[in-house]
């Protein structure tokens, strides 16, 4: 095969082969890169069991797309042998570097944690990998920051038994008959790696799991336990199970428990001894349950070690010395007695403890003396990142390097780094655009007008393939030059590394600790990209959103990031948000899930970043998301995105106290902000603090920042107030504005909805609904759908509420959009689509606590309330018990969903006949008006709290030409009538064929 040419693949060279497969290196002629080809073996060609397997591995492992799985490409055929295309590795296999000794810890928990990533990846996705084992790892080297790879997805071997490794009955081939032979046959005589026989791959006992060997039906579990294995022979350079022949092997896998691997290496940190033996539990049901579990173990051992609270943090030889720095790549030598010649080899001079005794308190006194200098800046101290001088003329470098050193220098928990909405802010009251270049002079400028301590300067020159970077901290009081770093790179390439470099040791320079850099300083190559082309659409994205507010603008260039570089793991997580703020929950998922599948290359805060947003937008849950976020909070207190996100899950919860707190404290750390602005407004709504709350959108103004959102809050402010003059001109604001005037439909036709003017309402609500069409935004216009199908059901229009609920989750997959449906569905009385409905979000959603703890019980009480069962209001009542801890929460996305759990509880209580409950609830929605503005359920439940105090005065309609009397209070039947003249009146201009209405109109002529 050797110069032919596959598609349009030139085959160089082979890579090896074995009993499934023979893998080439490959040019791709179409685009810059080598490939591996793997075809199946010429004799296995019309074996259609081994066919079968080898497209198994083909379409598991193109279903991953991980950046620890080795990644294929296509999958192709030549003269009838089928080929996969896979990503081309280059490194050894595991196996090479541990060559019968033990790795040290650093690198064995580096390697651990990203096959343990690999698998719950393909877990996730109900893929079995079967062969697990340091053969199928492939690493880019042998040092503690190796880069690991699993291979060989999905790829069945034949087995003595059909069974062995997971395969299917029936499925054996004729070939399978001379496997018996090789049970009695020493493993000798047995490829060691693969353990072929007569060139028929039967699987690799040494790393089976009990229930494989045993022919047992296979979940993700045999997994971790050859998993368990592969971690065992890293830390003690043997396999855990071993024999002369294949039956021993087996009965040792089945029967014995291994040394503990903590005797064979004594340096070993218990806990890791406590997760391998964990990991090898016979008993399934004893072993790990998840790959998810195993990493959450590993990264808790790796902070333990990070922060030297463990025992055995460095590997100790039996000599009891340390091994050398982590960055060495040499083999570690084994544990146990070693050659004389090896240990004089590693023996000091005769005066090396002396040395090394005199040479430490030296440096530990020079240590000393160093840290009691004075600190170049202090913690409380700002500082202006400047633009860099670029003389190379390569535009690359433009506003990419600032981005790069901005990313690299916030890192760190010291440094405080003036934001960009500050600067731009500073500029504006300097008559500059915005996004004006920061010379050198305009940074200084920019410095002194914030009070900031120091500017951060940069430079680029070239001299043919070589760039120098410098970079100076200047005080910017007294021009004095504070500190300054030089690094060259030889290559474009290396620039970014160079920069990482050149950030590292300006941090310390400037006065932060040692220790601080040291732990939160990731390699170069993982904070944000190693791309210069990807990190310059990244900027260029990030000045969209941050400076220009252009949400869609910024989409389009991070888009070109992560085409440019596809493990760019910041880039998908502002996709992410930005979809978020679009209100497009679907493509904000699904890019918070690949920054999150690629978070290991990325910086502590970065990762910070990337976890909080996959909670809160991937899994819904928000009790993680919040514990996230305020650990982010306490390691980076002067961020301003963890008190402004934890504000909406506050929110969310209903806590709103806590919610005004976080957005006040935001507007601390970020006074220059029109968001944050725009938050604080509607922290103060939600406490009904309407004074405060215009008070702070007139310090908006005062401060000349404006934000679409602060006209739609200043709307819902004026409705509170009812100010229609107001509302009317903050509308008009919005009108016409791609991407915000669908939404001020929205909130309008809700008002048009309180007030009981359903048509009115329908009208602007599909006015809402194609806005939203225009401007490519299909999932707020699937929701606008959705909430109109709820307002329809709850005002008893039951034929047009099924039509637009069933028609609204075509088009949007949200979880917003399918409960609203669902509820509207089963108030109506159609129980079995909303039953279906919920199913599904409870299955795609199991972790999510706003579909968990407030959609799923609402349409089960809706459900039963809607459908007529005995005793419903007891039934609706359990159902909606674990709503009660997140009741008062504002939910939903592109429409606002308050409060309706307790709504429902008002109805079930009635159903009940409990009418002093249902009161309660009732009053509770009137009890919280900046919540619940404009919903149409703010209107209801005066009509709800009428019904319940008939019911305490004794009278209550039994039909609707039938009424039940009972002795009347006259206390509660005067309340009742109260509160029906609160309805009518707020629905004097009604539609007057609304069913709910009329109803209304004849039980107040009850109460009289």
């Amino acid at each position: 095969m050797i110069g032919k040419t596959v598609s349009h693949y030139r085959i160089i060279e082979e890579l090896g082969s074995g009993g499934m497969g023979v893998v080439y290196k490959a040019q791709d002629t179409r685009l810059p890169r080598f490939v591996a080809l793997k075809f199946l073996p010429e004799r296995l060609g019309q074996d259609r069991q081994a066919l079968e397997r080898f497209k198994r591995e083909a379409g598991a492992a193109s279903s991953l797309n991980h950046p620890n799985v080795c990644t294929v490409y296509d999958v192709d055929e030549y003269e009838g042998r089928p080929c996969i295309v896979m990503e081309f590795l280059e490194g050894r296999p595991l196996k090479s570097c541990i060559a019968g000794r033990p790795l040290p810890v650093n690198t064995l928990l580096g390697v651990a944690i990203q096959v343990a990533e690999a698998l719950e990846a393909a877990h996730s996705k109900q893929i079995v990998h079967r062969d697990v084992k340091p053969a199928n790892v492939f690493v880019s080297n042998c040092g503690p920051k190796a880069q690991a790879k699993l291979l060989d997805f999905g790829l069945a071997k034949l087995s003595c038994a059909g069974e062995i490794a997971g395969l299917e009955p029936g499925l054996r081939s004729p070939m399978e008959s001379q496997v018996a032979a090789a049970h009695a046959a020493p493993t000798a005589s047995i490829d060691p790696e693969h353990l072929t026989s007569a060139g028929v791959m039967i699987g690799t006992a040494a790393y089976m799991s009990p229930e494989q060997a045993r022919g047992e039906p296979l979940d993700a579990r045999t997994d971790l336990f050859s998993f368990g294995a592969v971690l065992y022979e890293m830390a003690t350079g043997r396999q855990p199970f071993t024999g002369p022949t294949w039956p021993v092997i087996l009965a040792a896998l089945l029967k014995d428990a291994p040394t503990a691997a903590v005797e064979l290496n004594p340096s070993l940190p218990l806990e890791l001894g406590r997760i391998i033996d964990k990991a090898l539990e016979k008993d399934r049901a004893k072993r790990y349950q998840s790959a998810a579990e195993m990493l959450a173990d590993f990264r808790a051992l790796r902070g333990h070690l990070d922060s030297g609270r463990s025992e055995g943090v460095l590997p100790m030889g039996t000599s009891g010395q340390a091994q050398g720095p982590a960055h060495e790549l040499a083999a570690p030598q084994p544990a146990g007695p070693q050659p004389a010649a090896a240990r004089r080899g590693r023996r000091a001079p005769a005066f090396g403890v002396l040395g090394v005794a005199v040479a430490g308190a030296l440096a530990f006194a020079l240590f000393e003396l160093h840290s009691h200098r004075v600190a170049a800046l202090g913690e409380k101290d700002t500082v202006v990142l400047a633009d860099f001088d670029n003389t190379t003329g390569d535009p690359v470098f433009d506003g990419t390097l600032r981005q790069g050193l901005a990313a690299q220098l916030e890192q760190s928990p010291f440094l405080n780094l003036l934001s960009d909405n500050a600067i731009a802010r500073t500029l504006a009251l300097m008559a500059q655009p915005a996004d004006a270049r920061l010379t050198k002079q305009l940074s200084r400028d920019v410095c002194l007008r914030t009070g900031s301590a120091a500017t951060i300067e940069g430079s680029i020159a070239s001299l043919g393939s070589e760039y120098v970077l410098s970079l100076q901290a200047v005080n910017c009081h007294t021009g004095n030059l504070l500190a300054q770093e030089q690094q060259t790179a030889i290559g474009k390439e290396r620039v970014l590394n160079a920069l990482g470099r050149a950030a590292t040791k300006m941090r310390k320079k400037l006065g932060e600790s040692r220790a601080l850099v040291e732990k939160y300083d990731a390699p170069p190559e993982d904070v944000t990209t190693p791309s210069l082309e990807a990190l310059r659409a990244y900027s260029l994205g990030c000045r969209a959103q941050v400076l220009k507010d252009d949400g869609i603008g910024a989409v389009s260039f991070f888009q070109q990031a992560v085409s440019l570089d596809p493990n760019f793991a910041m880039a998908y997580a502002r996709l992410g948000t930005n979809y978020a703020n679009n209100g497009e929950d679907a493509l904000a998922a699904e890019n918070a899930r690949k920054a999150y599948e690629r978070r290991e290359r990325a910086s502590e805060r970065e990762r910070f970043y990337i976890d909080s947003h996959y909670e809160d937008f991937v899994t819904g849950d928000l009790e993680a998301a919040r514990k996230t976020y305020e650990s982010w909070a306490e390691t980076y207190p002067r961020d301003d995105i963890p008190p402004n996100n934890l504000g909406f899950i506050y929110g969310s919860l209903g806590e709103y106290e806590k919610a005004l707190a976080a957005r006040q404290q935001t507007l601390r750390l970020s006074p220059d902000s029109a968001a944050h602005y725009v938050n604080l407004v509607n922290g103060y709504l939600y406490l009904n603090r309407l004074d405060e709350a215009k008070a702070a959108a007139q310090e908006a103004g005062a401060h000349n920042l404006d934000a679409p959102l602060i006209h739609q809050h200043l709307y819902q402010l004026a409705f509170l107030q009812h100010d229609g003059a107001a509302m009317e001109r903050e509308a008009a604001e919005l009108e016409g504005r791609p991407g915000w005037e669908d939404s001020i439909l929205e909130v309008e036709s809700n008002t048009a909805a309180y007030a009981g003017q359903f048509a009115k309402a329908r009208e602007l609500m599909s006015r809402a609904v194609n806005s939203a069409l225009r401007a490519d935004e299909k999932e707020p216009a699937a929701d606008y759908e959705a909430e109109a199908a709820l307002r329809e059901a709850l005002v008893g229009n039951t034929i047009l509420a099924r039509q637009q609920a069933q028609n609204a989750p075509f088009s949007s997959k949200s979880e917003d959009t399918e409960a609203l449906s669902a509820l509207a569905l089963a108030l109506t009385g159609d129980s079995a689509r909303a039953i279906r409905l919920a199913n599904d979000l409870s299955q795609r959603f199991p972790k999510d606590t706003i579909v968990q703890f407030q959609y799923l019980p609402m349409v089960r009480a809706a459900t039963i309330l809607g459908g007529g069962a005995a005793a419903k209001g007891d039934g609706a009542i359990d159902a909606l018990a674990a709503a009660v801890p997140y009741e008062l929460g504002n939910i939903g996305g592109n429409v606002r969903v308050a409060l309706y759990p307790v709504y429902l509880h008002g109805m079930a209580y009635l159903a009940a006949d409990q009418s002093a409950a249902a009161a309660a609830e009732f009053q509770k929605i009137l009890d919280w008006p900046g919540v619940v503005v404009n919903e149409p359920i703010g209107a209801l439940a005066h009509l709800g709290l009428g019904r319940a105090y008939a019911r305490e005065a004794g009278l209550s309609r039994g039909g609707k030409n039938s009424r039940v009397k009972r002795p009347q209070q006259p206390e509660a039947l005067a309340k009742a009538r109260t509160a029906y003249q609160d309805f009518l009146n707020l629905w004097k201009d009604a539609d007057p064929d609304i069913p709910i209405l009329k109803e209304a109109k004849a039980e107040y002529a009850d109460l009289n």
